[in-house]
């Protein structure tokens, strides 16, 4: 005779009837498409520099063409255009030192005898 499942208070467990407008377990578990309405994948913190870069030489390879057909600049346009040029030398100089600093890394483990 089998044994019956029984609850905290002592009475048999049923099964949860199946109901037809449900899906079951396993069709949860099936891979979907990703919905419509789901964000972007961000991209990289390096690819973003990378990204910021090229809209900054976009935009100085702007200025710079509109300064040779004449146009003038304001001192407030020139500083901010100072100060955007200042952040991105800053972000290639730290692109620079941390492929540095992995080359070595790599250079070193390459050379370490095991």
């Amino acid at each position: 005779m089998p044994i019956a499942p029984v609850g905290a208070a002592g009475a048999a467990i049923r099964p949860a009837p199946v109901r037809p407008d449900k899906p079951s377990f396993s069709t949860l578990l099936e891979p979907r498409a990703p919905a419509a309405s789901a964000p972007p994948p961000r991209p990289s913190p390096a690819l973003a520099a990378l990204e910021g870069v090229e809209r900054a030489q976009r935009r100085l390879e702007g200025v710079l063409a509109a300064a040779r057909q004449g146009r003038t600049f304001s001192a407030q346009e020139l500083l901010g255009l100072q100060a955007e040029a200042y952040r991105v030398v800053q972000t290639v100089d730290l692109a620079s030192k941390l492929v540095e600093q992995g080359a070595q890394s790599v250079k070193q483990a390459l050379n370490t005898q095991v």
